[in-house]
């Protein structure tokens, strides 16, 4: 018996918390980006409860005309809700204006976020649609689930990093005027 003194409690530790890995709010790296949700954002959650999933981070004054609410986190990312008073919140949208410095933030379950590429995605996602227009300067795919809710991955022309995500009932980006520029 003296051969295993010690050694099970230290190799059983880190694997009970890799396991027991939780969405925490504070943390977007733990959060999953799905169909319905990005980490502790749900599609439906009343806006109330839904400002209080994001207290940790610092809200931003909106844009004119962006419809959605804004806050950023220390890493960049920034974080968007747009809502509305019957359906709470109607769509999540992630962005950072220089993905390569955003830090490990949210992935879907198949790896792909905010710094990801377009080949990243395709490759993760072989039934992508390209959602964007001819000459846009947003290129868009779009991968869709059974009930029609989409995520839609967005990289300028000029950079094939991803930029921004959003997660709802649209094939297209539609955060205009919310701080996400070329």
């Amino acid at each position: 018996s003296s051969g295993s003194s010690g050694s099970a409690p230290a190799s059983a530790a880190p694997n009970a918390d890799v396991e027991g890995a939780v969405a925490d709010p504070a943390q977007p790296s733990t959060w999953t980006i799905g169909f319905d949700a990005v980490g502790p954002i749900v599609l439906g959650t009343p806006s109330t409860e839904q400002h209080d999933v994001l207290a940790a981070f610092e809200p931003e004054v909106a844009g004119d005309g962006c419809g959605l609410d804004f806050v950023s986190t220390p890493t960049g990312l920034r974080v968007g809700t747009g809502e509305s008073a019957a359906g709470g919140v109607t769509s999540i949208v992630l962005n950072a204006e220089v993905p390569a410095e955003a830090g490990t933030g949210p992935r879907t379950a198949n790896g792909i976020g905010i710094g990801s590429t377009i080949d990243d995605l395709v490759t993760a996602y072989p039934d992508a649609r390209k959602t964007s227009g001819m000459g846009e300067a947003l290129i868009t795919y779009a991968v869709t689930d059974a009930s029609g809710r989409s995520i839609v991955f967005g990289a300028w022309r000029t950079d094939p990093a991803i930029a921004t995500i959003q997660v709802g009932t649209g094939d297209r980006i539609t955060a205009e005027g919310c701080g996400i520029t070329a």
